[in-house]
């Protein structure tokens, strides 16, 4: 018998059914999903059916709606899949009228005669690009109406997706499935909490993975792992509507167990170490790791591009508040630190902690630093003005300044000074000692600025040579 005339034989058998989900949204249970934070996930399940021998129609229901098709694989033993094909084409007013144009339906509208009335007229939709337009008698309507009836459901829409696969079999019998696919609607993110000690240097550190499922597809009892890097996505190319192989790097992340934090390729996946469930739609936070006794330093900072014109007034500039610590071993953290989100609580006089802060930062690698801007100082002001300005050739000038630092607290208050310098620059004189932080930036440090009475503060003159 050839393998045209068997076609007529094939057997439809449902996954759906046989594997009996708990819900119409679960896309099963004991799945293995690795999440990227780019939003997208790999999701590897494991299905079990009865297949006949030979050729069969396979129709697998229960899948996201955000699967990518083209990444779909389908393995099992002793089974040769010869072609899959994905429909979805869900139940939408737009999905309705487009099986409906050139059909006759009703149409509810308003009566020409009173604007409180309401007259059912028998309409033939004629098309449905930007607004259903109708064909009532010989007349065509486009405008306004209450209310469409029409006289079935097309058989052609579906309630949810459906992968169908021709395969043929080498025995009969229950099999066990792989369907390995990647989809949108699965993301994570970090979000850390610092919370600063009483002395406020040294902190204890919180990270939460939040995971977020858009997708409207729930997982019961899965196996995830958390990726952190950025993925690349390749552009997928026009007109290709062949199933593709998954890409190696990303089945690497389905290997064996992996103790957590475990680095792949250039890029880092948490184990979560237990099974859990994901909601259809909604966000679970799961616990990364926790840090106590994380050394930390407070540091205030006044940043200022000076340019190389003329300026002319008084100045003010503001005072930056930031945090920084190391992520190394000694410090009590030395892992890798996703990024993400972290907020910063400081505690007040009576030991109250308070939010002082949220900052994002990038992916913090072993040993790296990190530095959270976390707002600006109340106390501390700081004010300019040119006090100086000559041109002394073309393209270069001598400029002075005089920068004055006020502190509004009780305590002495450190404070370090940026100013940013275009060109190339030689400073001529500066009544504090200064650091070339490079070749663009000068810093003054100033350890312990006394509180500020009667209007009094720390005054700063510098003169600097600037050409272009």
């Amino acid at each position: 018998m050839n393998r045209l005339k068997f076609h007529a034989l094939f057997v439809f058998i449902s996954l759906a059914l046989i594997l009996s989900p708990s819900s119409a949204q679960a896309a099963g249970s004991g799945a293995f999903i690795a999440i990227y934070n780019s939003g997208r996930a790999l999701v590897k399940e494991v299905r079990v059916v009865t297949l006949p021998k030979g050729l069969a129609s396979v129709v697998i229901k229960d899948i996201p709606s955000t699967i990518d098709p083209t990444s779909v694989r389908v393995m099992a033993r002793d089974m040769i899949v010869y072609d899959l094909q994905y429909s979805y084409t869900p139940i939408t007013t737009k999905n309705l009228l487009d099986k409906y144009v050139g059909k006759e339906l009703t149409v509810i509208m308003p009566d020409p005669a009173d604007a409180n009335a309401r007259i059912l007229r028998k309409a033939r939709l004629v098309a449905n690009v930007d607004r259903p337009i109708f064909l009532v008698g010989s007349e065509v309507y486009i405008g306004n109406y209450v209310a469409l009836l029409l006289p079935e459901l097309p058989k052609e829409l579906e309630t949810e997706p459906t992968l169908t696969l021709t395969t043929e079999n080498g025995d009969a019998g229950k099999k066990d499935v792989a369907l390995h696919y990647l989809m949108g609607g699965l993301t994570w993110r970090t979000d850390y909490t610092l919370t600063v000690g009483d002395k406020g240097d040294t902190a204890t550190i919180d990270a939460w993975a939040t995971l977020t499922n858009t997708s409207g597809s729930g997982f019961q009892s899965a196996d995830v792992r958390l990726v952190a890097g950025n993925v690349k996505r390749a552009a997928a190319p026009r007109g290709n509507l062949r199933v593709k192989s998954m890409m190696a790097m990303e089945a690497d992340v389905a290997a064996s167990p992996q103790p957590a934090g475990e680095s792949f390729a250039q890029y880092h996946v948490y184990d979560i170490g237990r099974p859990i469930s994901l909601a259809p739609n909604g966000t679970k936070q799961i616990s990364l790791f926790s840090a106590s006794k994380v050394e930390v330093e407070q540091e205030l900072v006044s940043r200022f591009h000076t340019g190389g014109g003329q300026r002319s007034g008084v100045i003010k500039q503001g005072v930056e508040l930031a945090l920084k610590f190391s992520n190394t071993v000694v410090n009590n953290l030395g892992r890798p630190m996703p990024g993400g989100l972290v907020r910063v609580f400081m505690p007040t006089s009576d030991g109250t902690q308070l939010l002082a802060g949220e900052s994002g930062i990038s992916h913090i690698e072993k040993g790296g630093d990190v530095r959270l801007s976390l707002g600006q100082s109340f106390d501390l002001k700081v004010e300019r003005k040119q006090t100086y300005y000559s041109r002394i050739g073309k393209n270069s000038a001598e400029i002075g300044w005089q920068i004055t630092v006020r502190n509004g607290k009780d305590t002495p208050q450190k404070l370090k000074l940026r100013d940013v310098l275009p060109g190339q620059w030689e400073v001529l004189k500066a009544d504090l000692t200064y650091t070339r932080v490079d070749s663009g930036t000068i810093e003054f440090d100033l350890d312990a600025i006394p509180p500020t009475k009667d209007g009094q503060g720390v005054v700063i003159n510098y003169t600097v040579q600037i050409s272009y």
